[in-house]
Order: structure tokens, then C-alpha cells, then sequence
């Protein structure tokens, strides 16, 4: 009785994650392969707004690509941003709350100081409110003028790697738990 019970259980968890690949848009030919958006072992945490993201327009090579990798869980989002401007490299950790499967807001972040923050990670965390948003199957860093989702991160299956090894650090499983 209690395997079937487990069992159950199991078959109900799985069955959310089928339609969290595609509560943020329209399910186009990215979302029939495996999505990064989606958490690789019952396990992990799970969201639509974890996986890996790149944004490369108007980059030269891959290296130069903005990146975001995040772990969800429940509401919490948890991980990692990247960027290049004028030849110099911006990483650091960002905290964030998902408001719905599409819309969260950046709450906490820390890196290199540059754009994106002004305060390192072995410092503390710099407070924002900043969007992250979920449309047409990409993730966004902030709206339009007139409040329409800007996206244009996608999702990054040559990440899962480095998506796979953020959600094994010590800092991720107390920001998931935690948070700052």
C-alpha cells in the first residue's frame, strides 16, 4: 500500500513538470526537445524559470554571451548571472521571487561590481527590485517601455554542465532554503 502510495505520488510530480515547459508561451519546436527549463531528476529543484539562459546578439563568440542560470524552487529562484561589456567579464549571484509561471522579481544580487550590482558576494547582497519574465519561450531581465515582456535569453541546452554543478553549491541549497 505504501510503495503504490509513493508510486502515485511520484506519477502526480511528474505530471506537473510536462506543463511547466509550456506555462510561458506558445510551445514551439524548442519545447519538444529536452528543455533545460525543467529539472533533469525528480530531485532537483523545479520552475519554469530554472535552467541555463544565453543571450548572444551581437556577440562575437559564445564566450561573450550574457548568461543567467537559475534553480527554482516553489517560489524561490536561486543562481548565477554573466555578462561582457567593453572586453571585461560581470558575473555574480542573484536571489529572485516568482510572482506566477511567468513573472518574478530580482530581489537580491551580488558580483562584480559593474551594471548589474555595486556590491561583491563576499561583502553581502545589494537589495533590488528588478523583473524576470517568461515569454515566447525566453526569459527577460526587464520590460518594455510600456510594460510587454523584452525577452531574449534562451534556453541554453550546452549549459547543462554548468546548470547541473549551480545546483550542488552550498550557497544554492541555502538561498533555495534560506535565502539571504
Amino acid at each position: 500500500m505504501v510503495g503504490l502510495l509513493a508510486l502515485a505520488a511520484c506519477a502526480a510530480a511528474g505530471g506537473g513538470r510536462e506543463g511547466a515547459g509550456t506555462a510561458h508561451g506558445d510551445a514551439d519546436s524548442r519545447q519538444s526537445a529536452p528543455s533545460m527549463t525543467q529539472a533533469p531528476t525528480t530531485s532537483a529543484p523545479q520552475g519554469t524559470f530554472s535552467g541555463a539562459w544565453q543571450a548572444c546578439a551581437g556577440t562575437s563568440s559564445p564566450e561573450e554571451c550574457s548568461r543567467y542560470l537559475l534553480v527554482q524552487r516553489g517560489d524561490r529562484i536561486c543562481g548565477i548571472w554573466s555578462y561582457v561589456a567593453s572586453g571585461q567579464a560581470y558575473e555574480g549571484r542573484v536571489v529572485a521571487r516568482a510572482m506566477s509561471a511567468t513573472q518574478a522579481r530580482r530581489t537580491h544580487v551580488c558580483g562584480r561590481p559593474g551594471s548589474e550590482t555595486d556590491t561583491e558576494c563576499v561583502d553581502s547582497w545589494q537589495r533590488i527590485d528588478r523583473p524576470l519574465l517568461l515569454c515566447d519561450g525566453k526569459l527577460g531581465d526587464m520590460a518594455r517601455a510600456d510594460g510587454e515582456c523584452f525577452a531574449d535569453y534562451e534556453a541554453a541546452p550546452s549549459l547543462e554542465r554548468e546548470w547541473t554543478a549551480l545546483q550542488a553549491e552550498p550557497w544554492v541549497h541555502d538561498c533555495l532554503s534560506n535565502g539571504p
